[in-house]
């Protein structure tokens, strides 16, 4: 229910804003799109038309496909003859463990979840115990197939499971073999229909758009129940770890080992023993695709949803250890009962501490889609914006997540930064020249996370303000719209006019011969100082402002002291005719009789000279009565 409440955006639903408004666009596929999943982007299409972009129907449709998954893979253990117990266990299983939250809490499972849905459809239409397979089923099993591989490539591998299971009930289920092999002929037409596609990355190869690394992090998928145990063998492993693993190294080995000691340890202790072997071989043939084929994608150590097909023979695996555990006296239902315990208080910790990051993206994207209404007709510059929300670049509020993934990726390419304002509530920008909506770094303003963009200095940055609305994100989460703090407009009058309500100086200081502070308030409600400051000529140099609050007796009350604007305006970068409005927060509960306030440089501790009508102050400071 939290889910429903928060915001909404995805990558993948990016592809939907891509495709003009006629569907079929979206099954002839375009240049620039790298996957080809023509059902599960029409679908978000189609629930776009209806409802516009609203996270709650999105988040809502998404939590129902994975709850009807869960009841479909226990409708098909009943009828692959798992006894009640092991078959209820692994549903649960399937449902919490810590990878699947992704799942329910990102929309961008969502092609993953319809093509496990899809994939379970299909056999559970297969799959009729004692009776013989009907052509109307057979056809509809199809049918579902080719839905799950048109919701994501992933669902390719179903005639493979297909075999699986019938191998591992011979004889029970009748008419499968033609089902099968039809199946397979099936996907190979597909793969070859898909090599005709468009695609944006000629580098990749085939079906699926995995990387051999995905098919390492995947076996973790085994071991995620044991993660808070295991959480420093994976951080001596994994971290740091290359883009694109082209050789396996020896701690990769190492931990291959393990998973492998850890599945014989399961097989000698699980029972139905070939609940387990089921499992096992479920699992393996769902990460088969990512063995042979290499692509862009970094791992699924990163993207824990790729495991929800793959995570259906974990479940199974591990509900035979606790059928195992369950039937070897109190010792073991107390073992299994402590591990279901730990597997349940993981997976709701990994989920609450990712809808922490997933409100926080919420407040990102919907804060790009306000600022981007209000920049109107001008170009949008966002420096700073963060390429990821999760717990590598944000103080992570509780870290039981080992796994990357527990985030939102923001793409900071123009035109998927327009598509994204679109998405979350703001103007379609879509159509604009390139260009028109970016996004710049700024190391001087570089906060703790990551940032993929062009690097830009103050200079330049100051030269963007003559024509963008450019936003500066802090790591509080806030926009800052600098352009109304930095007006470089050239045209005083013009930056005057759009100043606050200001105690005019006139005359006004001048300190260094080149800044003259031209008015100043005390905003009661905000508790802040405002100062308007007018470049007369470049300064050249950075200048710090110190302000002084003083009682009625002259004593010092206390300081606002600091960079100008807060670091966002150095006044190295200024030019003549720029405005700058600086707000100073004050002591709270302090209201000073006059403010003592004058430029520094912070290396030197050299104060600027001052110049106030015929005043040459000798301590380079002025005094300003303040009005009672």
């Amino acid at each position: 229910m939290p889910v429903l409440s928060v915001g909404f955006f995805s990558d993948d639903l990016l592809l939907t804003v891509i495709a003009p408004r006629d569907p079929l666009a979206l099954f002839q596929s375009a240049e620039g799109l790298l996957h080809y999943r023509p059902l599960s982007m029409s679908l978000f299409w189609l629930v776009g038309r209806v409802f516009g972009f609203q996270g709650a129907i999105f988040h809502f449709l998404t939590l129902s496909v994975y709850l009807v998954n869960v009841s479909l893979l226990y409708s098909i253990l009943r009828r692959l003859d798992v006894p009640r117990a092991p078959a209820w266990s692994a549903t649960a299983l399937f449902g919490l463990l810590p990878f699947a939250h992704e799942a329910i809490a990102f929309v961008m499972g969502s092609v993953h979840s319809l093509a496990l849905l899809w994939m379970l459809s299909a056999t559970a239409l297969a799959l009729r115990p004692g009776r013989p397979l009907r052509w109307g089923h057979a056809f509809l099993a199809l049918g579902a197939y080719l839905a799950a591989i048109l919701s994501h490539e992933t669902g390719i591998v179903w005639p493979a499971l297909l075999l699986l299971l019938e191998r591992w009930r011979p004889g029970r289920f009748q008419g499968l073999r033609p089902l099968i092999l039809a199946g397979f002929a099936l996907g190979a037409g597909y793969m070859l229909f898909w090599r005709t596609r468009p695609r944006g990355d000629p580098g990749v190869l085939a079906l699926p758009i995995f990387a051999l690394e995905s098919s390492l992090y995947a076996v973790q998928g085994w071991l995620y129940p044991l993660g808070p145990a295991l959480r420093p063998l994976w951080e001596a492993l994994f971290g740091p770890r290359p883009i694109l693993l082209r050789a396996l190294r020896p701690g990769d080995w190492a931990f291959l080992g393990l998973g492998l000691g850890v599945t014989v340890a399961m097989m000698a202790i699980a029972r139905p023993r070939r609940l387990v072997a089921l499992g096992l071989g479920w699992f393996a043939v769902s990460i088969t695709p990512s063995l042979l084929f290499w692509g862009p994608a970094s791992g699924m150590m990163n993207y824990p949803r790729m495991l929800v097909i793959p995570g259906v023979g974990s479940a199974m695996a591990w509900a035979a250890v606790v059928e195992g555990g369950r039937q070897r006296g109190a010792g073991g239902r107390g073992l299994v009962g402590a591990g279901l315990g730990i597997t349940l208080l993981v997976s709701t910790l990994v989920t609450v501490a990712s809808l922490g990051y997933y409100r926080d993206a919420t407040h990102i994207l919907r804060g790009m889609a306000a600022a981007a209404r209000e920049a109107g007709d001008r170009p949008i510059l966002y420096v700073n914006l963060p390429y990821n929300v999760g717990y590598r670049w944000f103080r992570a509020r509780f870290y039981p997540y080992i796994y990357g993934g527990a985030g939102a990726v923001l793409i900071t390419t123009d035109r998927e930064l327009a598509r994204y304002i679109r998405l979350n509530g703001g103007p379609d920008l879509t159509g604009r020249p390139p260009g028109w909506v970016e996004s710049r770094r700024l190391e001087a303003l570089y906060p703790n996370w990551f940032t993929p963009a062009p690097p830009i200095d103050f200079s330049k940055l100051r030269d963007a303000l003559e024509d963008h609305a450019v936003y500066v994100f802090r790591e509080d989460l806030a926009w800052v719209p600098l352009h109304e703090i930095w007006r470089v407009h050239g045209i005083s009058d013009r930056a005057h006019a759009e100043a606050p309500p200001l105690e005019i100086l006139e005359p006004s200081p001048r300190f260094d011969g080149r800044i003259a502070l031209r008015g100043w308030r005390i905003d009661r409600e905000a508790g802040e100082l405002i100062l308007a400051w007018e470049a007369l000529a470049s300064p050249e140099r950075r200048w710090h402002v110190f302000v002084h609050l003083l009682d009625e007796k002259g004593e010092l009350l206390g300081q606002a002291d600091g960079p100008m604007a807060g670091g966002l305006a150095p006044t190295e970068a200024w030019r003549a005719g720029d405005w700058v409005i600086d707000r100073r927060p004050l002591p709270p509960g302090a209201w000073p009789a006059a403010l003592r306030l004058g430029l520094y440089d912070l290396a030197s501790g050299e104060r600027a000279t001052v110049e106030w009508g015929t005043l040459r102050p000798p301590d380079r400071y002025v005094v300003l009565a303040t009005p009672r």
